[in-house]
């Protein structure tokens, strides 16, 4: 997988999106999170975007899988089932877009329910992994997660965990995040989720971002803002 070649690609949506605002938000100037949603990269693709209750199920006797999100270039359209959490819809929304941008020659997909980031299912196709790092690089853009996170922990990343910063996290258990375990997500989960810092409270990062907790933290750790 190119990330490279994936985030430009995202990064360049969101270019059109930007240039094209006073069109998209004729009467507001939108905020920068606004920007970041599948709905509105879908219409400066001129993708048909349809939300639906439900997009039936797929597989043999085996098992059978509940859609979540269907691309269809045919009659140009991608459609979202809203029967899942904001956060499953939105990132599977994304992933989507992710396909349409990345994936030229796929013409008909479905997807089962895309939390997010950390997917466990291991034997996913390449195509999928490239389209969820696609999702991720368009709902939390680089600059903007650095900026956000900056401001709200009135810190110049990397995020450094001492006594004090360990404890404001996580009062009921401080040595998790002062010494984890190898591989641990602990203090990337302890800051996309925080909800106060310093006497300050504030929207956790994953609410801002309208994604997962662990989606974010995995995000946060790849951006490299927390100090391992």
């Amino acid at each position: 997988m190119d990330k490279f070649k994936i985030e430009k690609a995202a990064l360049d949506l969101q270019k059109r999106i930007w240039q094209q605002q006073k069109i998209l938000w004729p009467h507001r100037l939108p905020q920068p999170i606004d920007m970041l949603d599948p709905v509105i990269a879908a219409k400066v693709l001129n993708i048909n975007f349809e939300y639906h209750e439900e997009l039936g199920a797929f597989g043999d006797r085996s098992g059978r899988f509940e859609i979540a999100g269907l691309l269809d270039r045919q009659v140009n359209k991608i459609a979202i089932s809203k029967r899942f959490s904001l956060e499953i819809v939105r990132f599977t929304g994304a992933h989507e877009i992710g396909h349409w941008v990345l994936h030229p020659g796929e013409v008909m997909h479905r997807d089962l329910p895309i939390e997010g980031l950390g997917n466990k299912v291991s034997n996913r196709r390449p195509e999928e992994r490239e389209a969820d790092y696609f999702a991720a690089c368009f709902l939390m853009p680089r600059k903007l997660v650095t900026k956000t996170f900056q401001s709200t922990f009135r810190v110049k990343p990397p995020f450094v965990f001492d006594d004090t910063s360990a404890f404001n996290l996580c009062p009921d258990d401080p040595d998790s995040l002062l010494r984890p375990y190898d591989g641990s997500l602990d203090r990337a989960l302890g800051l996309a989720s925080a909800k106060s810092y310093g006497g300050e409270h504030f929207d956790s990062l994953a609410k801002q971002f309208r994604v997962s907790v662990k989606t974010m933290a995995i995000r946060l750790k790849e951006l490299g803002l927390i100090q391992e």
